[in-house]
């Protein structure tokens, strides 16, 4: 009985060193599809432009991000330009659309949730080990007739992303998202086509669907230039000064 136990155990931790090869084998690939870890690794910043289609209408946006630091997200619509700003220590979000006259902080709870969009390269799973998330080999999924490579990647006790790769290109395809806020879980996937390689040797998706943002095409990126750091300052606007009173002659 006790070598019977013996031999599950190291089956058990055999499987699960099998696993987390795979895994690693199957994200390496996947680095060397988009660019390589080296270059990725030398992203500082990275800027985007593009348009989301929200219910028929074209939204055109903006995304700065300096790796790590800072990212702003720029949105117009109607004459109108709202953002959100998120950095490691705070954030915060504009809305003209919905009525704010000014810049509104986010919770910590918010800024701790976004941290993972100041990745400039855009990809949780490059790095995840330095970043002190977990991830696991969970075969293999159907996704829209291909047999994709499914991982799942843990961020926090709230936030998990499943993303699927094809098996060929070793491109993401898919990315499922579920997250637990106020105590509400909502569930999400956003597919990634239209992979295009820069002239600087990068390959990024110019189209995504099903997101929050809607279906997004992407028109621009540009890596490693110069960015304003004002960006990501929010432009709270001042108080009026308190009239001087005018004396009666």
């Amino acid at each position: 009985m006790k070598k019977t136990t013996l031999l599950l155990a190291g089956l058990v931790l055999a499987t699960i060193g099998t696993y987390a090869q795979t895994a690693d084998e199957i994200i390496n690939k996947h680095a060397d599809a988009i660019g390589g870890r080296q270059k990725l690794a030398a992203i500082k910043n990275i800027y985007m432009e593009g348009k989301s289609n929200i219910n028929g209408t074209d939204v055109p946006f903006k995304v700065w991000t300096v790796d790590k630091q800072a990212t702003r997200i720029e949105f117009s619509f109607g004459g109108m330009t709202g953002y959100t700003i998120i950095r490691k220590d705070s954030g915060w979000g504009f809305s003209p659309f919905a009525g704010q006259t000014h810049p509104e902080p986010m919770t910590a709870d918010q800024v701790k949730g976004s941290q993972s969009q100041l990745d400039a390269a855009g990809d949780n799973l490059i790095d995840y080990k330095t970043k002190g998330y977990k991830v696991t080999f969970e075969g293999k999924d159907d996704v829209d007739g291909t047999e994709a490579f499914k991982l799942q990647l843990k961020i926090s006790d709230s936030l998990v992303e499943t993303y699927y790769i094809d098996p060929e290109s070793y491109y993401v395809i898919r990315v499922h998202t579920k997250e637990t806020a106020n105590g509400k879980v909502e569930e999400g996937n956003q597919d990634l086509s239209n992979y295009q390689k820069t002239a600087d040797g990068y390959t990024f998706p110019m189209a995504l669907s099903g997101g929050p943002g809607g279906d997004q095409k992407i028109t621009t990126i540009k890596v490693n230039t110069e960015i304003d750091p004002n960006l990501f300052k929010p432009l709270i606007p001042k108080p009026d000064p308190t009239p001087t009173a005018v004396p009666n002659k």
